[in-house]
């Protein structure tokens, strides 16, 4: 009876640290290419900025990232809540669910688009500066 509950306690342990590990190399941003790098602007609040995994709101609050893609399209799942608040800027928030934001296409979107209950705000690329 001992043996057997310890290995129900190993066999738990390693399930979670499994889950660890693989929630880890998620949300750390591994596996971007970088085909989504770019700066998106929306005038009601502002800069996004993907870069390497990290995304830079306003560059200012930095919040790490991953690329996925479901059903509906590639997204960026960002470490903690990224929300817009209309006319001042970003919300970042550890306690509460992390949403997708959308991009229209890989690679090299156009598009990224915040979903915030009933309000969507769509962010456009900006033209990189010219190199001269």
């Amino acid at each position: 009876m001992d043996l057997k509950r310890w290995s129900m306690v190993a066999a738990a342990a390693a399930l979670v640290a499994a889950l660890g590990l693989a929630s880890w190399f998620l949300l750390a941003g591994r596996g971007t290419d970088g085909a989504e790098n770019g700066v998106f602007a929306n005038d009601c609040c502002g800069t996004v900025r993907l870069e390497g995994g990290t995304l830079a709101l306003n560059d200012a609050q930095k919040v790490r990232y991953a690329i996925g893609r479901d059903s509906a399209g590639a997204y960026v799942l960002p470490v903690a809540y990224v929300g817009a608040v209309e006319d001042r800027g970003f919300e970042v928030d550890g306690t509460r669910p992390v949403l997708k934001l959308r991009l229209d296409r890989m690679p090299r979107p156009d598009r990224l688009t915040l979903y915030a209950g009933r309000i969507t705000y769509i962010f456009r690329r900006k033209a990189a500066p010219a190199v001269r």
